[in-house]
């Protein structure tokens, strides 16, 4: 099963990373504690998180993958 769904979560989250703009402009627009923490101005805050949660999806879908979730069994 992961051999299937993973590769897609890892897919999503490389479309995530790429098409942070996208996003933003589409579902949610400024995230406030993005902005704050993240930074303001053109590239930052905002697009910088969904660039990081792309990211960890990514990661978290090679382990998976891979089978190296810690408490994994299977």
């Amino acid at each position: 099963m992961r051999f299937i769904f993973a590769p897609i979560v890892l897919a999503l989250g490389v479309l995530m990373m790429k098409y942070s703009v996208a996003i933003t402009d589409q579902f949610s627009g400024k995230i406030d504690f993005a902005e704050k923490y993240l930074g303001t101005g053109i590239g930052a805050g905002t697009y910088t998180w969904w660039k990081l949660v792309g990211l960890g999806l990514c990661v978290l879908a090679v382990f998976w993958l891979f089978n190296m979730l810690p408490g994994s069994v299977v």
